[in-house]
């Protein structure tokens, strides 16, 4: 029981010890408000006196700050939004270089297109003449690709045209020929067994 007693303390000792502590903070208080009493007064007399204006500024700042101090005490709230009426000017640019590009597709496909088109001219061109002579090609280059001639190029194109309505007349003309010579045939034939048929 004794080494109790010398491990545990009594209850009684802890209190007292705690008043001691206790005393101590209260004698270590008095002494810093002794020399806070002492500080603010000697700073005191050093600190100018305020302008009227520039208290009435100070007021309007103070309660400024008690404004914004309440708003940061509220809790946060995280709010996206995406706002196109806003932001007219990030439309008006992305409009513009949409347009700006779907020109400059249009006018890219235009000149394809109108390659192509020349393209097959050329080939119809050649196709009518029967044949690809060096002379012939070149003068295509020239007019189509190298001294673009609009005049030339239409002439071609009218030529080109004339003659291949003269091919489908005239295939035309032969299919008839060739149904009137067949049916000119099965007439004879028809003809030909009444004929032996007497």
């Amino acid at each position: 029981m004794s080494t109790e007693n010398n491990d545990t303390m009594d209850s009684s000792q802890v209190y007292t010890m705690f008043e001691e502590v206790k005393e101590n903070q209260a004698k270590q208080l008095t002494v810093i408000e002794k020399m806070f009493s002492k500080l603010v007064p000697a700073s005191a007399a050093y600190t100018p006196a305020l302008d009227p204006v520039d208290g009435e500024k100070i007021e309007t700042l103070t309660e400024k700050l008690d404004r914004v101090d309440e708003k940061l005490n509220l809790p946060l709230k995280h709010h996206h939004t995406l706002d196109f009426m806003g932001n007219r000017a990030l439309i008006a640019l992305v409009l513009a270089v949409a347009l700006i590009a779907s020109l400059w597709i249009i006018d890219n496909q235009r000149k394809t297109l109108a390659g192509f088109r020349d393209n097959d001219l050329k080939y119809r061109y050649i196709q009518m003449r029967g044949e690809a002579a060096p002379a012939d090609i070149e003068r295509l280059r020239n007019v189509f690709d190298w001294n673009r001639n609009a005049d030339s190029i239409r002439t071609i194109r009218r030529r080109v045209e004339q003659y291949e309505q003269l091919v489908q007349e005239q295939a035309e003309n032969e299919a008839k020929a060739r149904l009137n010579a067949s049916e000119a045939e099965r007439l004879q034939n028809q003809a030909e067994t009444v004929k032996g048929g007497k």
